[in-house]
Formats: C-alpha cells, sequence, structure tokens
C-alpha cells in the first residue's frame, strides 16, 4: 500500500475510487456521481487558496495503483490559549472489499506522521454511529470517545 496527498496529477484515481465507492454502496451515497461537476469543483479547490490546509490522502494498491481508500483532513488553528493548532478529520471512507484489511489504520497511521512532521499533535472527528466505524475508532491507540453536542449552523 501506498499513501499519497491528492493532487491534480493523481486526481483521475480519485474519481474512478468514487465510482467504485457509489456502486459498492449505493445506500451510503444516495446521490448519483456527476463525474464532470465533481472534477470541475475538486479541481478548482485544490487551486483555491481557501483550501490550503485541507488534504486528502489516497491510499493505493497495486501496479496501477487503484485507490482504495481516502481520508480528508484540515489543519485548524486558533489563537486559544495563546495558540492552538489540530487537525479535524471530515471523511474517512475504505472500499467495502478492502476492508478489515488495515487501510484505515495506514491511511491515520500516514496522516499522524504528517501532522507530526509539521508541529501537530492532536485531531479530532465526528464519529459515525454505525458500528463498523465505532469499532474502528475503539481500536485507535490513546483514542478517547466522548459524547459532546455540535451546534451546526448553515447559514446564506
Amino acid at each position: 500500500m501506498v499513501v499519497e496527498l491528492l493532487s491534480v496529477e493523481n486526481f483521475d484515481k480519485l474519481a474512478e475510487f468514487e465510482k467504485c465507492a457509489r456502486l459498492s454502496e449505493p445506500d451510503v451515497f444516495l446521490e448519483e456521481l456527476n463525474c464532470e461537476k465533481f472534477k470541475h469543483e475538486t479541481l478548482a479547490a485544490l487551486q483555491n487558496p481557501n483550501y490550503s490546509l485541507a488534504r486528502c490522502m489516497l491510499c493505493a494498491e497495486g501496479i496501477e495503483g487503484n485507490v482504495i481508500g481516502r481520508l480528508d483532513f484540515s489543519i485548524l488553528s486558533s489563537f486559544a490559549f495563546g495558540g492552538d493548532m489540530r487537525a479535524y478529520i471530515d471523511w474517512v471512507y475504505v472500499l467495502k472489499e478492502h476492508r478489515h484489511k488495515g487501510v484505515a489504520r495506514f491511511l491515520f497511521s500516514h496522516m499522524e506522521e504528517y501532522l507530526t512532521s509539521i508541529g501537530i499533535n492532536e485531531y479530532f472527528l465526528i464519529a459515525a454511529e454505525n458500528q463498523e466505524a465505532q469499532q474502528f475508532y475503539r481500536s485507535i491507540k490513546d483514542a478517547h470517545m466522548q459524547k459532546q453536542d455540535i451546534l451546526t449552523n448553515k447559514f446564506g
């Protein structure tokens, strides 16, 4: 397995991964993938400075480097407590046929190495409630699950 950050050069691998994900779990991905729209929006985001602290790690395998998992996270910074930085994990997904083979753990390990290299040693995510995800979260060494209310507001 190999991990690489999403870039313009490897975008087509991500698009193929997204197609495969929707085929394998149509009940999770309720919207059909509009490939042209996905390509346009993702490539635009890669060029947009507002996304400069966002990362998408792709886990690939095989000779052709087919993507089998992805982990998306953003680096958050705040002036709280004299300056604070941590990562927020927004999306983790492994193709169904590749689960329980260490792919998500591999992605998390690479993310932690990356974060450590830039001086960040904490991340958080809003936990998915499905049993498979919960089992994975509980297996992460030194991680703590906690219940907190989350305020969200879509505006504008």
